[in-house]
């Protein structure tokens, strides 16, 4: 699963980061998993762009039944479907992309899901090599694919044979990226929720908030809840900061959130009551779902099937709150019972320090928050054990490291990229071995890629601006992409806490910028590429930062063409969470999983048999 960590940590924030459990073969009724795989491992280069000598053994699942078998116009082609393993064991991602295996076997598919470079059965030595850490990057990672591939081409004698590649999330990103850095050896890609555009460079004003319009829609009519639920938690925020400023007021919140241990403060309050909506608005999917929960949350507890909607079963009724004011251009008064606000952006000014601790009580704002708090409960106590929180939890902003000077010494290699300023991990602290001797957590590749690429995400910087569910707002009004990222210039790398663990290579410098990864995937400017479909859910959170026509985006048709010759497409699911439409098909499904899927495979066998003739004439 795709999170952000350091400077955009949205996701993984809401839990400590955990060790992986070792996975056992799992038998899924009716559908195929890791049972049904062989499982092989392949010598890998540390540095597939230097000299170095070191190697490791990267593993892989192989599926061969389906091959050259089924009923669909592709099977002549013979495909191979390779999955681009992303931050978790493979066995996530083996166990959940039914899209893979449904349309493999109706297209006589050759299935490979391919594990992530630094997951844990496929790294190399963490205790000896010089400068381990740095070679974790998407660049080494797409090159281990590649190479992979061409093994597995020799192996079953397909050398014309079309390989597509499939990946959500992170995994999009590098299935997609795959089709641009490699298109003689990808023929086509599904990049499902793929954030590519949540970099600085190919950020937009515009979409800087929709992240937090995609939550918003969770909650509302047209995410399949009530615009009394969306209304209601809009109140909920500043109604609570002048509960706070009552007598016994952090008490009487402390009572409402079910707090363990009391209410530090409402700000403070107000971010653990908000921070669940990312996670529960990921994993809104039509059927329960154990997906988001074991990448970012406690483990394997299931969300319930559309988890927004069932939060927002405990917030819709009438309150009596009553509004009045320009909610969109947050300038807007609210009151309930005797408890009135009034809000000027980030301002706010309102008689919670003139009512007595009765008032409070009996205006019905303690039920508003109590139901809020049921609503919340369905992430924060998903385990179903909790009979209160520890509200004082809630993620705060990571501590910055400490300045390191650029050393000098073999760091890791850049790949070749004339064009592009040098890479990040060509800014490592001279040569060191690695002498790492702790366990390899959920988040450990993703990390890296994250540390040593520059791979910063904006795409939740901003909410609170009139458009979601939010408040306070969290930047000015006309906020810009430049007020989120901040001034041109390079800033303090990650070496340093990586060091600290015996894990050396990462970068001493780091640019927010994000110039090396943006030209070395071609940023915002894919006119030119063909073969990709990159699919949202209006849900997920992570549409706000997916690829899009110009003048296209969230508001616009289902289809939209982002080349000319129409095979790379933006795919819209109204009602889809993260990659929903990547998930094995249920009855449960809403109209734009199916059609997705549809377009999907109609496009998948359009660009194998493009493939097919290619290679006839050649």
């Amino acid at each position: 699963r795709l999170s952000m960590w350091g400077i955009v940590a949205a996701v993984a924030a809401l839990s400590e980061p955990r060790d992986l459990p070792r996975f056992a073969q799992q038998s899924i009724s009716g559908r195929p998993s890791t049972v049904n795989c062989t499982w092989k491992f392949v010598e890998q280069p540390l540095d597939h762009f230097g000299d170095s000598s070191v190697v490791f053994r990267q593993r892989y699942c192989l599926y061969d039944q389906f091959w050259k078998k089924g009923t669909g116009k592709a099977v002549k082609t013979a495909p191979i479907f390779f999955y681009t393993g992303n931050e978790s064991p493979v066995e996530v991602y083996i166990n959940n992309t039914g899209l893979m295996w449904e349309v493999g076997e109706r297209q006589g598919a050759l299935l490979v899901f391919a594990e992530h470079r630094f997951e844990p059965d496929s790294h190399p030595d963490l205790q000896s090599v010089e400068n381990c850490f740095g070679y974790c990057t998407t660049a080494q990672a797409l090159a281990d694919y590649a190479a992979l591939i061409a093994r597995l081409k020799i192996e079953f004698g397909a050398d014309d044979n079309p390989v597509i590649a499939f990946g959500g999330s992170y995994g999009g990103m590098l299935a997609g990226w795959m089709r641009v850095r490699y298109p003689d050896v990808i023929a086509g890609s599904i990049a499902a929720s793929a954030p590519v555009w949540g970099l600085a460079k190919t950020m937009q004003n515009e979409r800087l908030d929709w992240s937090a319009r995609a939550i918003s829609r969770g909650v509302s009519k047209a995410g399949g809840a009530s615009e009394q639920c969306l209304w209601n938690i809009r109140a909920a925020w500043p109604l609570l900061d002048q509960v706070a400023l009552a007598p016994n007021g952090l008490k009487i919140l402390g009572e409402a959130a079910k707090s363990c241990t009391g209410v530090p403060s409402a700000r403070q309050l107000a971010q653990w009551y908000q921070s669940p909506w990312f996670t529960m608005a990921e994993g809104n999917y039509p059927f329960e779902s154990t997906y988001i929960t074991y990448s970012v949350g406690p483990g394997k507890f299931p969300l319930p099937r559309w988890p927004m909607q069932v939060a927002c079963r405990a917030v819709d009724r009438d309150f009596g709150v009553k509004w009045s004011g320009d909610f969109d251009n947050v300038t807007f008064g609210l009151s309930l019972g005797k408890l009135a606000v009034e809000v000027d952006w980030q301002e706010s000014k309102g008689n919670g320090a003139e009512l007595s601790e009765a008032d409070i009580r009996s205006s019905g704002v303690m039920d508003l928050l109590g139901s809020l708090t049921e609503a919340v409960g369905v992430w924060y106590n998903v385990t179903k054990d909790k009979s209160c929180y520890d509200v004082s939890s809630a993620p705060a902003a990571p501590p910055a490291a400490a300045l390191v000077s650029t050393g000098a010494g073999e760091c890791p290699s850049c790949p070749v990229c004339p064009d592009c300023p040098p890479c990040p991990v060509s800014t490592c602290e001279g040569v060191n071995k690695c002498s790492y001797n702790q366990s390899i957590s959920l988040t450990f590749a993703w990390d890296g890629v994250v540390c040593n690429d520059e791979l910063l995400l904006y795409n939740n910087a901003v909410q609170g601006a009139g458009r979601d569910m939010f408040w306070p707002p969290t930047y000015r009004r006309g906020v810009t992409v430049e007020d989120v990222v901040g001034p041109h210039h390079t800033q303090s790398g990650c070496a340093a806490s990586h060091n600290a663990q015996g894990l050396f290579g990462a970068p001493t410098v780091t640019n927010p910028w994000s110039d090396w990864i943006t030209k070395f995937y071609g940023g915002s400017d894919l006119s030119s590429v063909s073969n990709i479909v990159w699919s949202n859910g209006l849900l997920d959170p992570w549409s706000g930062a997916g690829v899009y026509p110009d003048g296209g985006g969230i508001d616009g048709p289902a289809v939209q063409n982002i080349s000319a010759d129409g095979s790379q497409v933006a795919l819209l699911l109204d009602m889809g969470g993260h990659h929903l439409d990547l998930f094995f098909a249920t009855d449960q499904d809403p109209p734009c999983a199916v059609e997705a899927r549809a377009i999907e495979e109609k496009m998948i066998e359009q660009w194998c048999l493009e493939k097919h003739t290619d290679s006839l004439l050649v």
